[in-house]
C-alpha cells in the first residue's frame, strides 16, 4: 500500500510540471488483438448513463492515437469491438494517457498511465477484487463447516471473514482519502458501507463538493447525502409511536436507559423470518434490563402480523400502523428493503445500523461482554 501510495507522489508531482495541450488531452496506446475491421469507440458516462463522445482509428498494428477536449473531471469508457471496456477517470489536465490492452477480450490484460484519478481507480478496483476472492474463500469454507455440522469451524471462519472486511475497509478508506478530492474518491466511496460510515463519507462529499459542486456525479452524492443525514451514527433516533397488538401505543422514548434494537419486519418477508431465530437467540441471551427490541412490521393485516409472532416466537415488543411501506416509522427511517435494524444507545442516539447475524451477535458482545 506505502510504495503504490510512493508511486503515486511521483506522479502527481510529474503531473504538476506538465500543462495539457491546446488540442486537448493526448490519448493513444496498442490493442494487442484487436480484430480487423472492428470499432473503437470513446463513450461519456453522465446524466443520461453512456453516451458516445469520439470515435478512436486503429491501424492494422494496434496503434491508436487521439485528442480529447474534456471540459470538467468524469467517467469515461473505450469501448473495444464491443468486447473489451475499459474505464478511465479523466480531469482534462492531463497531457498524455496511454493504454495498451487485449483489445478483442473481456478478461484481457489492460494497462493505464499518464492518468492519476485512473490509477486510483484501479488500484481500487485490484483491492476489491482480492477481496472478494477472500470472501469467497470463507465462504466455501463455511459450507463445507455447515454440511460437516462443524459449528466451531463455521463461526471461526464467519470471525474472519468480519475481520477481513474491516481491514479492508480501513485500507479503502486510506486509499480514499490520499484521492480526495477526486472522482476517484467518488468512485472509491461505492464499495463502502454507508450505514456504518456515514461520518467519512459526509466529509469526502463535503471536500468533493466544495472542489466540483457542478459535477453532475458529486450533486447526486450530495443530495444522497443530505437525505441520509438526519440517520446518521450519533444522530438522536426518530420517535417512533404506534399501537401494540393490544392497541396500546409504545414509544421509543419510553424505552430511554436501554439499548434498543429496533427491527422493521414482515410477516411476508422471508429474509426476515429466516433471520428470527438469531434474533430470537440474542435476545435469549442480552434480553432484559439493559436490552429490548422494538419489532416494526410492515404487514397490512393484522391477522398475518399476529400469526407471523406466534409462529416465530417472538418474544419482544411489536408494533405496527399496518400500512405496508406507507409506513409512518418506516419513512421516518427511510426504509426502503427489510429486514432493517437501528441500534439505539440508552441515549437514544443510533450507535449502529443494519445488524444482523454474526455482526449482531459481535455487537451485543462487545457492548454487554
Amino acid at each position: 500500500m506505502m510504495r503504490f501510495l510512493t508511486i503515486l507522489g511521483l506522479l502527481i508531482g510529474m503531473a504538476g510540471c506538465s500543462q495539457p495541450s491546446e488540442q486537448g488531452v493526448k490519448l493513444s496506446g496498442n490493442l494487442e488483438q484487436f480484430p480487423a475491421g472492428g470499432f473503437a469507440y470513446v463513450e461519456f458516462i453522465g446524466a443520461n448513463g453512456v453516451q458516445p463522445f469520439d470515435t478512436l482509428e486503429v491501424s492494422s498494428d494496434g496503434d491508436f492515437e487521439e485528442y480529447l477536449t474534456i471540459d470538467e473531471p468524469a467517467f469515461f469508457r473505450l469501448n473495444f469491438n464491443g468486447r473489451q471496456i475499459i474505464t478511465l477517470i479523466l480531469t482534462g489536465e492531463e497531457e498524455h494517457v496511454v493504454v495498451n490492452a487485449h483489445g478483442n477480450d473481456p478478461q484481457g490484460f489492460s494497462e493505464v498511465s499518464g492518468s492519476y484519478d485512473t490509477e486510483y481507480k484501479n488500484q481500487i478496483d485490484a483491492m476489491m477484487q482480492t477481496y472478494r476472492q477472500q470472501v469467497q474463500g470463507f465462504q466455501q469454507a463455511q459450507r463445507q463447516a455447515r454440511a460437516n455440522n462443524d459449528a466451531q469451524a463455521f463461526q471461526t471462519s464467519q470471525m474472519q471473514m468480519m475481520n477481513l472486511a474491516k481491514q479492508t475497509e480501513a485500507e479503502l478508506k486510506d486509499l480514499i482519502r490520499e484521492a480526495s478530492p477526486s472522482l476517484a474518491s467518488f468512485y472509491g466511496l461505492q464499495m463502502i458501507d454507508a450505514t456504518q460510515n456515514f461520518a467519512f463519507i459526509d466529509s469526502i462529499a463535503t471536500e468533493l463538493q466544495a472542489e466540483m459542486p457542478e459535477n453532475f456525479h458529486v450533486e447526486s452524492l450530495i443530495s444522497q447525502v443530505s437525505t441520509k443525514r438526519n440517520l446518521a451514527i450519533g444522530k438522536m433516533a426518530p420517535e417512533i409511536a404506534l399501537e401494540n397488538p393490544d392497541g396500546e401505543v409504545i414509544k421509543l422514548s419510553s424505552l430511554r436507559g436501554k439499548y434498543v434494537l429496533i427491527d422493521f419486519w414482515a410477516a411476508w418477508c422471508r429474509p426476515c423470518r429466516a433471520e428470527n431465530p438469531n434474533v430470537v437467540r440474542v435476545y435469549n441471551e442480552y434480553g432484559g434490563e439493559n436490552f429490548e427490541i422494538l419489532g416494526v412490521s410492515l404487514d397490512k393485516t393484522r391477522e398475518k402480523w399476529l400469526g407471523a409472532i406466534a409462529q416465530d416466537g417472538l418474544p419482544w415488543l411489536h408494533v405496527s400502523d399496518l400500512k405496508f411501506w406507507r409506513s409512518e416509522a418506516a419513512q421516518d427511517y427511510q426504509v426502503s428493503a427489510i429486514p432493517a435494524t437501528f441500534l439505539i444507545d440508552p441515549d437514544g442516539k443510533i450507535i449502529a445500523k443494519n445488524l444482523r447475524g454474526a455482526s449482531l451477535e459481535a455487537k451485543l458482545k462487545e457492548i454487554f461482554g
